[in-house]
């Protein structure tokens, strides 16, 4: 995703307010409120010459094509092909969440399912003596790590303009 050709010129006020909208998890899959946050952000950034701050924004959006920053890593499940969950694999359930902003909120309706490496499956297959058929990050992880990267935003804005 990147910014909109044309120039609006919003205010910190604006930005911070939108970024500081929560809606119920119903409400964001239909409005997507923090990827249209981020898209104001990122032509404010883009206006002001906030190169960090552009860039930020935009792997949030995009997602990170390799190490993401610490704020997300989740905790991820394990779940068998007829759908039980696995236990016994908590040492392997931190889990670097790349997924741009705009993927996320779509998936809290249902959570999100990862398709993992055979070889990462039959890894964990081999430890927990079940067969992993997937991973799952649950609705609640979700949306808390939206509001995490929510805050983030908010921080390093608030961090920018008192320079």
């Amino acid at each position: 995703m990147s910014a909109p050709k044309t120039r609006i010129a919003f205010s910190v006020t604006d930005i911070l307010a939108a970024l500081e909208l929560r809606l119920e998890p119903e409400e964001a899959i239909n409005k997507l409120p923090l990827t249209r946050a981020l898209e104001q952000c990122l032509s404010f950034a883009q206006a002001n010459n906030c190169i960090d701050l552009s860039e930020l924004i935009k792997q949030e959006l995009d997602g990170y094509s390799s190490h993401p920053p610490n704020y997300r890593y989740v905790q991820l499940s394990y779940f068998d092909a007829g759908g039980q969950l696995i236990n016994g694999l908590s040492q392997y359930s931190i889990y670097p969440v790349v997924t741009g902003v705009g993927k996320l909120e779509l998936h809290l309706k249902n959570g999100m399912t990862l398709i993992l490496p055979k070889q990462i499956l039959t890894f964990l297959s081999q430890v927990s003596g079940r067969e992993v058929d997937t991973g799952h990050i649950s609705p609640a992880v979700i949306n808390s790590l939206l509001g995490i990267i929510r805050n983030e935003i908010i921080y390093k804005i608030s961090k920018d303009i008192s320079k």
